[in-house]
């Protein structure tokens, strides 16, 4: 007999927190797997497993630190990937304190649900083996199955019987391979559920069930696929949503009967009679939907078979369910519901519905932790459609969600659903009435930690790019505290959200004046940590203020020499990668050179690290320049050549160019930068190529600048017109080019068809004189003035015209 031997696998469920401990609950499958010699596994029992880990956090742990510890310390239990579930579960418990929160007051349906310790998963894993056949069950055996097979063509009784007692043999996982074989068994109990799922709801949440234990392994969906159990169950769940109408409409006509007779006591007793009896035929077919669903949940593993659910109008069917009581089921449908969301397909047809979100609002309502999460979740899949979004706001899903910050249910969830609701602009403003604002600014202020979690300012930086929110935040020192937060902990998120709330005109601007020492201080100290140093110089070069002395800010901080060395280190970085790519590139033959060009797109002078805060630097100089003293600063540094050599090398590069061409604006309106920038510099040549630039504002911006020489320089008027005639007019010339090379070729060729007349084809014939040709454009006819004798002259024309030789090198 070969020998077995026994391994243990572990499935990962979730994380959360100890209802009355410090300590964070593993939920878990175990499940033990057998193999013999011959390498056959034969799966085991799969159980629901908890452990408890205890954790001592206190208002500035580190999150991320804890968690990563208790990740190598049980690496089996709870995956890497998991780290961000675990850190949610610490943040929680960490937000909690030492408060111990009371479970039972929170559900009303412990009993049903089980303890609220129990994530979703385990809800219906509890509910499948604890809840469903509540009948007595004898004690089955597979030595008895033929009798099993017997009382399935008796009467219902027996039938009914002989289903629970298979049905517990199928919850054992070592039955299935013996029950799957009996080819017998398989196909009564397929035949009674064909013929009888009408007749009984225990018969059909028997059978329904033996199946859903072998759905629970996909070795055997293509069983279940082939006795077509999933085509029985869209049809059991629609039958039963018939039914379940029918029910509702003769007891609302019930209803309406006792309204209309109100002393009638024997209508208000068959009311009340009907009432239990609507109530416990609810819970029975809940049982029935809940298998149902939970089969059809495993097989939708199978993409395939998830889209034949979905041409079966399953989207439908789940949606209809949403408005029943039961937990257990709202959190398989919800599961069901969110597994689907992300084809969008699917989507669409959940958004379009008017009643998707009047439902999931009303599931939120109910203080069950599974079912809100599932229900968050659901939302958060669905807040990808902007359209679902702009209703989520109209239908005033942001008041729940300041009351489901507000009691720390579900925080993270809550935040990432809020994070999609604030990437629209028109949402932004309508978060300041709802108490969102203040909210969230009071969650950065408060948290207990250095670093705030990130969905918490991804939320606040969203926030603060709308003007009415920047101003709540900046309202009743809300700036000085972000301010004195941020030099604490040199949180650069924070950093960011500050960057974003100076960025608007008005007051706003002018209250960052208070903390400028503050600031340049955090800027010099951290010269070497680009992260912060590039935020910083951010909000600096927001400060658009006018009539503030720039000139003395930078005096005091030397902000002129910083810019300038960042500027030289850009350049320096530019030409070391310049050389490293052509000694690279002459190490290689032409063939192979040419390949690995196309393979870095020709683009290697924009791929540079310190992009950011080179850019930084030059809208910080373009700010610093409304300060016409700071000018005479400039002229004596090399910046004005670096920012030359950059609009060269960045090229490609549109907004660091723009931002170029806006220092060059003023510096050509101060006449110690003006003369540097017009006679050391070939600035007009860059101008006036620029003036094809394929982005409008840099073209914009050229042609302001270009005005700006013209109008103190006689020199360049003349060329710099021609060349504006030829900007303006390109599309225009362009095309009278091409028409004037065609009149050309159709003239030649007239011309030699009447030489060849003439002379019969002979030698030494006689030149035509074509004259003048006709340019036919827009309906009307011009005369090119040429005629073949100044060719010459007429092809230096055609070169000329719309050309990209027009670049200056001086007057």
């Amino acid at each position: 007999m070969a020998e077995e031997s026994a391994k243990r696998k572990i499935t990962f469920v979730s994380t959360e927190v100890h209802p009355n401990e410090s300590a964070i609950v593993v939920n878990y499958y175990l499940q033990l797997i057998s193999v013999s010699d011959n390498g056959k596994q034969t799966p085991g029992e799969r159980k629901a497993m908890q452990k408890s880990i205890k954790v001592r956090v206190s208002e500035d742990s580190d999150i991320t630190a804890i968690a990563r510890e208790i990740i190598e310390k049980y690496p089996k239990l709870i995956p890497a990937i998991k780290m961000r579930d675990l850190e949610s579960s610490l943040i929680q418990l960490q937000s909690r304190g030492g408060s111990i929160p009371d479970v039972r007051a929170k559900s009303r349906n412990d009993d049903e649900v089980g303890a609220m310790a129990m994530n979703a998963s385990n809800m219906l894993e509890s509910y499948t083996r604890n809840r469903i056949s509540s009948g007595k069950e004898e004690n089955a055996s597979l030595d008895m199955i033929e009798q099993y097979i017997e009382g399935l063509y008796e009467d219902m009784p027996d039938k009914i019987a002989s289903t629970r007692n298979i049905l517990s043999l199928a919850k054992n996982p070592q039955n299935l391979d013996i029950l799957m074989d009996n080819e017998s068994l398989i196909s009564a109990i397929s035949r009674v559920l064909r013929e009888d799922n009408k007749k009984s709801m225990e018969l059909v949440t028997n059978i329904i069930y033996i199946f859903f234990c072998f759905s629970n392994f996909p070795q055997y969906h293509p069983f279940i696929t082939a006795n077509k159990v999933g085509d029985m169950c869209l049809r059991i769940t629609d039958q039963e949503l018939n039914r379940f109408n029918l029910w509702s409409t003769d007891l609302q006509k019930l209803e309406t009967k006792c309204i209309q007779s109100p002393n009638n006591e024997a209508l208000n007793r068959d009311l009340e009679k009907e009432h239990r009896k609507f109530q416990a035929m609810i819970r029975k077919q809940d049982q029935l939907l809940f298998v149902c669903f939970h089969l059809l949940l495993n097989l939708a593993e199978d993409l395939s078979i998830e889209v034949k659910m979905v041409r079966r109008d399953i989207v439908r069917y789940l949606m209809t369910i949403l408005d029943r009581e039961t937990p257990e089921l709202l959190v398989l449908t919800m599961t069901f519901l969110k597994k689907l969301s992300i084809f969008k397909e699917n989507k669409d047809e959940l958004v379009q519905s008017d009643s998707t979100f009047t439902k999931l609002e009303k599931i939120l309502c109910i203080e069950n932790a599974p079912v809100q999460g599932l229900a968050l979740k659901l939302l958060l899949n669905l807040s990808h459609d902007k359209a679902f979004r702009t209703t989520m706001i109209r239908n005033g899903c942001l008041s729940k969600i300041v009351d489901l910050l507000s009691s720390k249910t579900h925080v993270i969830l809550t935040l990432q659903l809020l994070y999609q609701l604030s990437i629209d602009d028109a949402n932004r403003d309508l978060m300041t009435v709802d108490g969102v604002v203040p909210l969230v600014l009071k969650m950065v202020l408060e948290y207990k930690g250095e670093k705030v979690n990130t969905e918490l300012m991804a939320v606040a930086i969203n926030l603060a790019t709308s003007r009415r929110n920047a101003e709540v935040m900046v309202d009743d020192s809300g700036l000085k505290f972000l301010v004195r937060r941020v030099l604490k902990t040199k949180d650069v998120l924070i950093l960011k959200m500050l960057r974003n709330i100076s960025m608007h005109e008005g007051d706003i601007k002018f209250m960052f004046l208070d903390y400028i020492d503050e600031l340049m201080i955090l800027l010099l100290k951290n010269v070497s940590n680009p992260d912060v140093f590039v935020e910083v110089m951010g909000i600096v070069g927001n400060l658009t203020i006018p009539d503030f002395d720039f000139a003395k800010l930078a005096q005091a901080y030397g902000l002129v020499d910083l810019v300038q060395k960042k500027l030289a280190s850009a350049v320096a970085a530019a030409s070391e990668q310049r050389s490293k790519h052509e000694k690279k590139r002459s190490k290689r033959g032409d063939r192979d050179r040419d390949e690995d060009d196309e393979e870095e797109g020709r683009n290697w002078e924009g791929l540079m690290e310190n992009d950011d805060i080179t850019l930084e630097a030059i809208i910080l100089l373009g700010t610093m320049l409304h300060d016409e003293n700071i000018a005479p600063m400039v002229a004596k540094t090399e910046t004005i050549q670096l920012l030359m050599d950059l609009m060269i090398i960045k090229e490609e590069d549109d907004e660091i160019v723009l931002q170029i061409i806006y220092c060059i604006y003023h510096f050509l309106l101060y006449d110690s930068t003006r003369q540097i920038l017009i006679s050391k510099t070939q600035v007009v040549s860059y101008l006036i190529d620029l003036l094809y630039d394929r982005n409008h504002a840099i073209r914009k911006l050229c042609d302001t600048c270009l005005d700006i020489i013209s109008e103190i320089n006689e020199d360049w008027i003349k060329k710099i017109k021609h060349q504006k005639f030829q900007w303006h007019n390109s599309e225009y010339l362009s095309v009278m080019a091409e028409l004037l090379v065609e009149q050309e070729a159709a003239a030649a060729a007239a011309a030699a068809h009447q030489r060849g007349a003439k002379n019969g084809g002979g030698k030494g014939g006689v030149r035509g004189d074509v004259g003048g040709r006709k340019v036919a454009l827009g309906g009307n006819t011009y005369y090119s003035g040429l005629d073949e004798t100044d060719s010459s002259e007429e092809e230096e024309f055609v070169r000329q015209i719309g050309g990209t030789s027009a670049i200056l090198d001086g007057p």
